[in-house]
């Protein structure tokens, strides 16, 4: 097992994933001071939800013929730009449309991610996709918490420190 390598890639888990439990807590703050609908707000979800479902197929069909080790990287940092978008936008279709792009960085991370912490785990293949996978448990856990921290703070501005993480 290359722990160094597995645990760059459970960190790299954490990060993107953080991108997924931020849009929860993000959303309280968009019906109030963007006024938007429990319905708008669920279209959001929808969203994110959505378009990963639909295009992490793609990226893991890539992935099974392709090593292309920097879709990690694009991944984790469109993840965070689509989400950091978020609280600039007043239009309800430009926040569905920079939701949709952070889904596409969160789909664009996964396979290649599970792929290579499958490869790097040698003969201890079920430690090392758990530690993969703690990686993005952490992210959902700490997403919510880091986003509601910022936006006490500095409001839906305070969405842009969500692209931190991602460099």
């Amino acid at each position: 097992m290359k722990r160094r390598y597995l645990w760059l890639l459970m960190a790299g888990h954490m990060f993107t994933d953080i991108n997924q439990g931020a849009l929860p807590a993000i959303l309280p703050f968009l019906i109030v001071e963007k006024n938007l609908s429990y319905a708008a707000a669920a279209g959001l979800v929808f969203a994110e939800n959505f378009v990963q479902s639909m295009v992490q197929p793609l990226f893991g069909h890539y992935a099974d013929r392709l090593s292309k080790p920097w879709l990690m990287y694009f991944g984790v940092l469109i993840a965070g730009l689509g989400l950091a978008a978020t609280g600039f936008f007043t239009n309800y279709w430009a926040l569905f449309s920079a939701v949709a792009v952070s889904a596409i960085g969160i789909a664009a991370f996964h396979p290649q991610g599970a792929r290579l912490a499958n490869q790097v785990s040698g003969e201890k293949k079920g430690a090392g996709i758990s530690i993969f996978s703690v990686g993005g448990n952490l992210g959902f856990a700490v997403g919510p918490i880091l986003t509601t921290t910022f936006l006490l703070i500095w409001g839906l501005k305070g969405t842009v420190l969500l692209i931190v993480p991602a460099v």
